[in-house]
């Protein structure tokens, strides 16, 4: 049997203007027995570059472009009894959102940087605070 090994996944912070995009998460997803925020992104796959998964991530979940993106943050996320590496990236898009993943996701919604609600999912959590703080990284 071979060990468990940590993952490595993109969370896409999406902005426009003041506000970012947040999506709320299906039941499936209960964080602490509770619905929760998150944003796009999911694992790389092998051989997939950063920027391949970002626009990879984007198409498959929202349904739009990537105009450009950049890497903001690193870091771990231990959640549902997993070991994750987020690579946390801000994204500029085109296109209109639509909800693709209806299984994941209920909603998606903008929100205004100062308002962000407090039932985040902890990856997205971490990546908004480094995103606010201009810190590279929160959780190790």
């Amino acid at each position: 049997m071979s060990p468990k090994l940590p993952r490595v996944n993109v969370d896409i912070l999406v902005k426009k203007g003041n506000k970012v995009l947040l999506g709320f998460l299906t039941k499936e997803w209960l964080y602490q027995n509770t619905q929760v925020y998150g944003v796009p992104g999911r694992d790389l796959k092998f051989n997939e570059s950063i920027g391949e998964a970002v626009k990879r991530n984007i198409k498959e979940e929202i349904g739009c472009k990537v105009i450009n993106y950049k890497i903001i943050s690193v870091n771990a996320n231990y959640e549902f009894n997993n070991h994750y590496i987020g690579i946390g990236l801000i994204a500029n898009i085109k296109g209109k959102i639509k909800l693709l993943k209806p299984k994941d996701w209920e909603k998606w919604q903008w929100v205004d940087i100062k308002k962000i609600p407090q039932n985040l999912f902890p990856a997205t959590k971490n990546l908004i605070r480094c995103f606010l703080e201009n810190k590279f990284n929160i959780s190790e």
